[in-house]
């Protein structure tokens, strides 16, 4: 599910293949991944939304888990090519103010 590939010195970017949805199906699949992807990378990476237009309360709970783990690392996790309708429920729910959004 998650591609990852170096993209720096210090840092990788993910993406989520095979799937335009981050819900409950797959969430915790992606959190396992996403972890396991953390401590590989130094806790600096860039999560590439280019794929995904639909995201749950289960499939946010995946993105805060991992900004925690990045955080209490003293590393970086992004968000990059977030769709309008993803980024407007972040938006609604103030986590856009949580997030780093890169390109």
């Amino acid at each position: 599910m998650l591609k990852t590939e170096r993209v720096g010195d210090n840092l990788w970017r993910s993406t989520i293949e095979g799937t335009d949805r981050l819900n409950v199906t797959i969430a915790a699949t992606i959190k396992e991944q996403l972890s396991e992807q953390l401590v590989n990378c130094g806790y600096n990476l860039v999560l590439d939304f280019q794929n995904i237009r639909f995201i749950d309360s289960t499939g946010i709970g995946v993105l805060i888990s991992a900004l925690k783990a990045a955080r209490e690392n003293n590393g970086n996790f992004q968000l990059a090519n977030v769709n309008k309708e993803v980024f407007s429920l972040l938006s609604l729910m103030k986590l856009d103010k949580v997030f780093d959004f890169s390109k």
